[in-house]
């Protein structure tokens, strides 16, 4: 199951109309039907593995691919994962499956939102150093994956970016639950935390 069936339902509960969707750490661009279900009409695709944005590039010709990962501006280098849903730009855990290494450059998201005015942000543990390279004040919508674990690969802890979010004038309006617990033991083949701990992708709508 994907999340992002929802966000359909939650975009008309809110009774926002939204245009464009920026979605940082793309991946196979699963939600893409789920975006244009809502409504969505124009798409940009932010993924720094190189082999997945050349499949975003072949599969989704009507959306706009960017080959980078977000964050302040530089170089930086993609530790490409077993499970490539799980690659990150952060110091690797001890228990994660790398098989590889890849240079990308690293843009602020400002700077390749374009006119977006939806952010989703997947960037296995940075979510909140992208969200601080942003322009939040354009977005009628942001979802960010946030863990309630600190753990420093899977996604940036929850507090912290729910504060963070409410310091820039968001509310958090609803969030989508996953087991911490399971997606570790499918990423790392071990177990990890306790049945309460959760990964939540969080929407946040301004305040």
């Amino acid at each position: 199951m994907n999340v992002f069936e929802n966000f359909p339902q939650v975009v008309e509960k809110t009774g926002l109309h939204l245009d464009h969707v920026v979605h940082v750490g793309a991946h196979k661009g699963q939600e893409m039907e789920f975006y244009k279900a809502a409504g969505i009409t124009r798409f940009t695709l932010v993924e720094p593995n190189p082999d997945l944005a050349e499949a975003l590039r072949t599969n989704f010709g009507e959306a706009r691919v960017v080959e980078a990962a977000c964050g302040p501006a530089g170089d930086g280098v993609l530790s490409v994962n077993r499970i490539d849903s799980s690659s990150t730009l952060a110091e690797p855990h001890p228990d994660d499956k790398i098989v590889g290494q890849v240079p990308v450059r690293v843009l602020p998201l400002r700077n390749v939102a374009g006119d977006a005015d939806c952010a989703v942000v997947d960037a296995q543990g940075l979510e909140l150093e992208v969200l601080q390279t942003a322009d939040l004040a354009q977005f009628k919508m942001v979802i960010c994956e946030t863990c309630t674990v600190r753990d420093q690969t899977m996604a940036s802890y929850y507090d912290d970016v729910v504060a963070f979010m409410v310091s820039e004038g968001f509310r958090e309006f609803c969030y989508w639950v996953r087991s911490y617990q399971a997606i570790a033991r499918y990423v790392r083949e071990v177990d990890q935390g306790s049945p309460d701990d959760e990964i939540r992708d969080v929407v946040f709508i301004r305040a």
